[in-house]
């Protein structure tokens, strides 16, 4: 027969390997997400000779129109 101190380390011991398992899960989609961010952000970037040209191309629009 088991005694209630057994039962409770069985449980326990179960509580934290589900926790463990959680926790890497968590892990996973963390680094996937840090992936899609830093997809994102590559994309995003702006540098400075596109900003130049940008202001150009707006400004010969201006004269154009004018």
């Amino acid at each position: 027969m088991m005694t209630i101190d057994s039962v409770m380390i069985i449980i326990l011991s179960l509580i934290i390997i589900s926790l463990l398992f959680i926790m890497y899960v968590m892990y996973v989609r963390i680094k996937q997400l840090l992936a899609e961010v830093e997809g994102l952000t590559s994309r995003m970037e702006v540098t400075g000779s596109e900003v130049e040209q940008l202001t150009r191309s707006m400004e010969e629009y201006k004269m154009m129109k004018i």
